[in-house]
C-alpha cells in the first residue's frame, strides 16, 4: 500500500520525455494537428481515456497479455497516439502503479505524519475506504502483483521494495501505540493481511469490504491492549 521506485522512475523518465516531443514540422504525433489546436482538456481527457483503459487490461489480461493496440482501441486512439501520451508501454505501467495507484495512500501517510500520534487502526480503515471505492485498481495491483513475482517483469523491483519501503516510511510517524508494541512489526503484518483480504474481496464480488476488514482488526488490534488506541 504504500517504496524504491525512484530509481524505476528515472529509468523510464528519458523514454517519456522522448515520446513527448513533437515532430519536426512541428504536428503532433498523435494526431497530426497543430500544438496550438489541441486543447489541454482534450489532452488530459485523451491521456486519462488511456490510464483507465490500462487499468481494465492490467487486471484482467496482466502486463504480459496486454497489447498497446488493445488499449488503442479501447480509448479510442492509435497504438501511436498512446506512446504519445505515455512514451512506451512500461511508461503506461508506471503511470498507473504510481500514479492512479500509489497517489491517494501515499497522501493518506503524508496526513497521517502531519498529526501528533496518529492511529495505526484508523490509518488501515483509511486505506479500506479507499481501496473499496476503487475495485479496478485494487484488481490489477493484485493481478500485477502476482505476475511480477518474474524477476524479469518491468514491475518486479517496484514490488519487491514497496511494502519494504512503505514501512520504512511508515516508522518515521510518531504512531500511537500500546507500550511495548513495535510499530513496523503491526504495520508489515497489517500490510500482509490487507493483501489477502483484498483477494478475498475481489473473488466474490459483493462482499462488504469494510465488514471483512473489521474482522481482521480484532486480530491485528487485539483488546484490551489495544483499548484506546483503535
Amino acid at each position: 500500500m504504500l517504496f524504491r521506485i525512484c530509481q524505476w522512475n528515472e529509468r523510464h523518465a528519458k523514454t517519456i520525455m522522448a515520446a513527448n516531443k513533437r515532430t519536426d514540422d512541428g504536428k503532433s504525433q498523435e494526431d497530426g494537428r497543430s500544438p496550438a489546436i489541441q486543447e489541454p482538456e482534450e489532452q488530459i481527457d485523451r491521456r486519462t481515456r488511456i490510464l483507465n483503459a490500462a487499468v481494465e487490461y492490467f487486471g484482467t489480461l496482466g502486463y504480459y497479455g496486454t497489447s498497446l493496440q488493445k488499449i488503442a482501441t479501447s480509448a479510442g486512439l492509435t497504438k501511436a497516439g498512446v506512446l504519445h501520451y505515455v512514451g512506451s508501454k512500461e511508461g503506461l505501467l508506471r503511470l498507473v502503479l504510481t500514479e492512479m495507484y500509489d497517489q491517494e495512500t501515499n497522501e493518506l501517510l503524508r496526513q497521517c505524519a502531519a498529526k501528533p500520534r496518529p492511529s495505526i487502526a484508523e490509518m488501515f480503515r483509511a486505506t479500506v475506504e479507499i481501496n473499496v471505492k476503487r475495485p479496478n485498481l485494487v484488481h490489477m495491483f493484485s493481478t500485477l502483483s502476482a505476475e511480477a513475482l518474474d524477476p524479469n517483469h518491468p514491475a518486479h523491483d517496484y514490488f519487491a521494495d514497496r511494502e519494504r519501503n512503505g514501512v520504512e516510511q511508515a516508522r518515521k510517524v510518531n504512531w500511537a501505540v500500546p507500550d511495548g508494541v513495535d510499530p513496523a512489526e503491526v504495520l508489515l503484518a497489517g500490510f500482509s493481511m490487507m493483501d489477502g483480504v483484498q483477494l478475498r474481496w475481489l473473488r466474490k464480488p459483493g462482499q462488504d469490504f469494510i465488514a471483512m476488514w473489521a474482522m481482521c482488526e480484532r486480530a491485528l488490534f487485539p483488546m484490551p491492549l489495544w483499548e484506546g488506541y483503535r
